[in-house]
């Protein structure tokens, strides 16, 4: 009965781990760094927006107007599974103040990288 316990708990539970190396910093650095990318990933694909919605408004070429408007929907789409990527890097949040401290350290960090 023990051993059958112990194997569906293994099952339920294979990808759990118990992080015995890792500072408690360690996570909330890793999703401020994850979700700053993220921000700035979905600020260009922002960007490409405006500027494909500005040319397929203004496009007097049919060819041209259909290869922004195929561009424009991959963006849009894009757009889309980033903001899906950042809910679920936001899910992880589990203590918000540790998570604040961590993009004051993250942000110090890539000031000073930015600064070399």
């Amino acid at each position: 009965m023990v051993t059958a316990l112990l194997l569906i708990l293994f099952r339920k539970e294979r990808f759990y781990m118990i992080y015995t190396q890792l500072s408690d910093d360690y996570k909330y650095d890793t999703l401020a760094d994850a979700m700053y990318a993220r921000e700035v990933e979905h600020f260009h694909y922002d960007f490409d927006r405006k500027n494909f919605e500005h040319l397929l408004a203004n496009a007097t070429d049919n060819e041209f107007a259909a290869n922004v408007a195929e561009r424009l929907n991959s963006t849009r789409k894009e757009m889309g599974n980033v903001l899906a990527i950042m809910d679920a890097l936001k899910s992880q949040i589990e203590d918000q103040a540790a998570y604040d401290a961590a993009v004051v350290r993250v942000t110090a960090k890539r000031e000073a990288k930015e600064a070399e």
